[in-house]
């Protein structure tokens, strides 16, 4: 078996710092015991952030009786930590090429998604004919380390008189509650898988096709096209984009491949500075907190063996932080 050498991810541990709670969970049901009372009262009317490993859910009977849930002032915040999920990272560290998945433009003119820190990082799916492309970058949730949560009981101000929805319900009480955040640090890790990143399909072969090609010239005028944008992030005239008809990925019993794009080692390099620094400027700023990335470390992870993957979580001092002379590894060829 043919091995592939050179630096196979590019691995990072996050720290961010922050105040407040900027990923909210919604008002999942609860129950509160008045004095006196021989069975629960039912609230949703409680502000959840998203916490980890906490269910609302108490017990669950297989026989059919009701479900029994938390109070809300039950969470012990020491063990169910605050966390923001990797889908809203991923949002924040993206949202500057903002699209529409739904517009008819999209499948027509793919090429510029593809052309963009979104579409070559991201990844994407397109629904109208199923082209998409796999994301490289892998994210963890952030997770808070200073458990700076405090359980609140709120009251409305103004009227207290409960108001209705068109059925004549009542829709709202004067009464209502939140969890709400001190300072927050959390820790968060990271990879760039250079297999996902340096080869784009264009073929359906395989079932991974990027982008809808006719011929061998609109390849290569694709390849043109993903040289010209690598080259002006920054002004690299080393960064290509390299088609072929037939790429295999090394190490195939038989040399049948798919037609495809792969970049070379000043593309990667490229891709993989712009992914650091998105991750480094990341900040979000919502209206009941905000976080910030502090810092970030970073390991060029060319290890073959299966136990280093994510050395950077294990063990510090075995990281290599700069790429220096190394090379990223390389999965295809063309045949």
């Amino acid at each position: 078996m043919e091995k592939v050498i050179g630096i196979k991810s590019v691995d990072f541990k996050i720290t961010a710092l922050g105040h407040g709670v900027v990923n909210w969970n919604g008002s999942p049901q609860l129950e509160f015991w008045k004095d006196g009372a021989t069975k629960p009262t039912k609230i949703t009317n409680h502000n959840m952030p998203k916490l980890r490993g906490y269910s609302n859910v108490k017990e669950f009977w297989e026989d059919g009786s009701p479900k029994s849930f938390h109070h809300p002032s039950s969470v012990d915040l020491s063990k169910t930590k605050l966390y923001i999920s990797q889908n809203c990272i991923r949002h924040h560290l993206f949202r500057g090429e903002h699209y529409n998945l739904n517009s008819p433009q999209l499948a027509e003119n793919i090429i510029k998604l593809l052309c963009s820190t979104t579409g070559l990082l991201r990844g994407y799916v397109n629904p109208k004919n199923e082209n998409k492309r796999t994301s490289p970058l892998l994210l963890t949730d952030f997770v808070d380390e200073l458990s700076n949560g405090n359980f609140e009981q709120l009251g409305r101000s103004g009227s207290k008189e409960k108001e209705t929805n068109k059925a004549g319900k009542d829709s709202s009480n004067s009464l209502f509650s939140k969890f709400t955040f001190g300072d927050t640090k959390y820790t968060a890790y990271g990879s760039i898988s250079i297999e996902q990143l340096q080869f784009v399909p264009l073929c359906s072969d395989f079932g991974r096709e990027s982008m809808k090609i006719n011929n061998h010239k609109e390849g290569k005028e694709v390849a043109e096209k993903l040289t010209v944008y690598l080259q002006s992030l920054s002004e690299n005239k080393e960064a290509k984009a390299i088609y072929h008809e037939n790429y295999v990925r090394r190490g195939s019993i038989f040399d049948e491949g798919e037609q495809g794009i792969l970049l070379n080692d000043d593309a990667i390099d490229e891709l993989v500075n712009q992914a650091i620094e998105l991750i480094k400027t990341l900040s979000i700023r919502q209206a009941k907190g905000y976080m910030y990335v502090d810092d970030v470390l970073i390991d060029y992870n060319d290890s073959y063996l299966a136990k280093d993957m994510f050395r950077i979580k294990k063990n510090e001092s075995s990281i290599q932080p700069t790429k220096s002379a190394n090379k990223y590894a390389v999965y295809y060829e063309g045949k």
